[in-house]
């Protein structure tokens, strides 16, 4: 393997292409490890590949913990992960709530069916089919994570909580 093809996705310019899950879930972490405010993700159902991995949820800990960034998830198809139980990413946003908060799109926005990831609105990852691994990924994208951003407000502010995924503490 060249040096090119062992360096951090981070420093390559431009868009990156992925193909496949394992490119996603490289560049997912290496992303969310250079998050330091907030982390916006759209998925399908949480790809417990990409966002169940250690290495993903030490940065998002990290980012939380840290550096008191915030994360937000939108979940298209939120049933896969009601119905199986142990998905750390889940359990941390039970844990650590005021920081990261998942929801489901409103009835507006049910057949929304993209997936990315917005870090920092800067940094993007974008699949157009979310059921897909194949998108592109660029760590200096400030226009399209702007746009992407824009998007995803939009879907947020009309998004609603999912009970499944609220403790009741007393």
């Amino acid at each position: 393997m060249s040096e090119e093809e062992n360096a951090p996705a981070s420093k390559k310019d431009g868009d990156i292409p992925v193909t496949s899950s394992a490119d996603l879930c490289k560049i997912t972490v290496e992303m969310a490890g250079l998050c330091r405010h907030r982390l916006d993700i759209v998925s399908r159902s949480l790809e417990p590949m990409v966002y169940d991995s250690q290495g993903f949820l030490d940065a998002v800990k990290k980012l939380m913990v840290t550096n008191r960034g915030r994360v937000r998830i939108i979940v298209l198809d939120p049933s896969t992960l009601i119905s199986r139980s142990g998905h750390r990413s889940i359990e941390l946003a039970l844990r650590l709530s005021s920081y990261m908060e998942i929801r489901r799109p409103g009835e507006h926005h049910a057949g929304f069916n993209e997936a990315m990831l917005i870090a920092d609105r800067l940094m993007v990852v974008h699949r157009k089919y979310s059921d897909r691994y194949e998108g592109m990924a660029n760590f200096h994208a400030p226009r399209l994570a702007y746009s992407l951003t824009e998007n995803f407000e939009v879907i947020w502010q009309n998004a609603e909580t999912i009970a499944d995924f609220r403790r009741l503490m007393l």
